[in-house]
């Protein structure tokens, strides 16, 4: 019997976003809750599906209950098709949990609330289906589907230099996205020529990768048979995409600005969760459709990882404003992402997906943070900042936690997603490994000035801070404030002491990937 959890959950914030649209401006309150309960009711579904997927993997029943398949336009090869494994189940959870945590972390914005919650909701709509596709054509909906709320959570709600970064964003975005549509059609058109007989036109990704299952359960000859000059040419029109939103250096530069104007909960849900559908577009299509390309250009993006994590984190070591320091320091992280993932070795990339819910929860953290003490302080300047620990000792606790959990300290959840990318690069190939490990140095260094140079060391006598502390608004955290970062802090702690739950969901997903990758060469 087929199950329709997957629409569900892609669909619900939609419908949670037009519900919210239809009441009253005036009912802040009433926005919230609603807002919310739609949020709360998608993470529960997703843990819902957790669940069943482990039930699953254990083999309590087939994990093809979960896979939904329409006939769209046959024609051209179009169906709504979905899909889940453990890979995307991890990040529709790190997903759903996000959305909702940033929402209850909303509840002091003023302008236009409304909107704000109903742009929060269709963003998440548009990152689950982009995790949960299993057609090409579908993926890129979904994939411009989130272009939408990003650009105008950024753009309306942002600060001083709100358009112009909102602007750079969707150039960016938009100029990968439309080669990645150019090679969505290409590979219709070269599927076309190549598959056998009585094939017919696909964008299915499982056809595609692994050729139709008949009546008697056998595989037929269906799968894309793409030479290695075609491939060459489709990867590179499909990785100008994933490359600017992960983002590669040097496709990088719209990341800092867009991050440093949005609102915390925004950027946190940028940062946590969109970031992370570039490596997982080279993960789910990339790599399946055309692995004589990626085994080619592997080192070459693997370059472009070790460039990122080192370039970025000296970057991050110079800047002033909090909200900079943490772009660029989450552009050197997914640097380790793409590292662990090009090594093509079940260390790495199981290291790489653990690294992607790592970084998600971390880096959604310590952005809220960043925003509850430039909401305090009225400013993200270091330089302005100095000895408020005494102050707000549970937020100064709180922003430890989170920056020791961003440097990888042994204990805490982004030290076993790091070993294991970096594990991998190194037997891969021990000289970009080794450059890879280097970023420890200066990742302690601006994580540790991230911390103390807002917490700890002398008071100021002069500025905003040491105005907002006459006038009494700096306060510690709030209930509100507190609640919102708890499930974060409790999966920062849990995942650092018991990663094997999430290993255990990768672990089959990522070997079919390695030994499909295999295969490729053997035939």
């Amino acid at each position: 019997m087929q199950s329709y959890i997957l629409s569900i959950l892609i669909f619900l914030p939609l419908l949670g976003g037009a519900v919210t649209l239809c009441l009253p401006k005036e009912s802040r309150k009433t926005i919230r809750a609603v807002s919310l309960a739609f949020a709360g009711a998608n993470l529960l579904l997703a843990l819902i599906l957790a669940l069943l997927y482990t039930q699953a993997s254990i083999g309590a029943f087939s994990q093809s209950n979960f896979q939904e398949h329409i006939v769209w336009i046959p024609s051209i090869g179009i169906n709504y098709t979905l899909d889940v494994d453990g890979i995307s189940l991890l990040l529709v959870v790190l997903t759903s949990l996000l959305s909702m945590v940033c929402m209850a972390a909303s509840y002091r914005q003023e302008k236009k609330f409304k909107n704000y919650m109903a742009f929060l909701l269709l963003l998440q709509s548009g990152i689950l289906g982009v995790f949960l596709s299993a057609n090409l054509f579908l993926f890129y909906i979904f994939w411009e589907l989130m272009l939408i709320p990003a650009y105008f959570l950024v753009g309306a709600w942002g600060g001083e230099r709100r358009i112009a970064a909102a602007f750079k964003f969707v150039l960016y975005t938009s100029v990968g996205s439309l080669l990645m549509l150019a090679g969505i059609i290409a590979v219709g058109y070269f599927y076309s020529l190549t598959a056998g007989s009585g094939c017919g036109v696909t964008l299915d990704i499982g056809t595609l990768t692994g050729g139709l299952t008949d009546a008697s359960g056998s595989v037929t000859t269906c799968a894309a048979r793409f030479d290695s000059t075609t491939q060459f040419w489709l990867l590179l029109a499909f990785a100008a995409a994933f490359a600017v939103k992960i983002p590669f250096v040097p496709f990088h530069s719209w990341l800092p600005d867009t991050y440093s104007e949005a609102p915390a909960p925004v950027t946190a849900i940028l940062a946590g969760a969109m970031s992370k559908t570039g490596a997982y577009g080279f993960l789910r299509i990339c790599i399946p459709l055309f692995p004589q390309a990626i085994h080619t250009l592997a080192p070459f993006f693997s370059i472009l990882a070790v460039i990122g994590i080192l370039y970025c984190a000296v970057l991050a070591l110079v800047q002033s404003d909090l909200k900079r320091l943490l772009g660029y320091s989450s552009i050197s992280h997914l640097g380790i992402v793409m590292l662990g993932m090009f090594a093509f070795n079940t260390q790495g990339v199981e290291g790489s997906v653990l690294q992607m819910v790592n970084h998600g929860i971390t880096t959604a953290a310590l952005f809220l943070i960043a925003g509850y003490v430039e909401e305090r302080a009225g400013t993200r300047n270091i330089a302005d900042f100095g000895g408020i620990a005494k102050r707000v000792p549970v937020l100064a606790t709180v922003m430890l936690i989170a920056a020791l959990s961003s440097l990888g300290l042994p204990g805490l959840n982004s030290f076993a997603g790091e070993f294991l990318s970096l594990l991998g690069a190194f037997r891969n190939n021990v000289t970009l490994g080794t450059l890879g490990t280097l970023v420890v140095v200066p990742a302690a260094w601006y994580m540790l000035r991230f911390f103390q140079g807002v917490m700890t060391g002398p008071s100021p006598t002069l500025g905003l801070v040491a105005q907002a502390e006459r006038r009494g608004a700096l306060l510690d955290i709030r209930m509100g404030e507190f609640l919102a970062l708890l499930p974060l802090l409790a999966l920062i702690f849990y995942i650092g002491f018991q990663p094997e739950p999430l290993t255990f969901l990768l672990h089959q997903p990522v070997l079919n990937t390695m030994q499909n990758l295999g295969n490729a060469f053997i035939k």
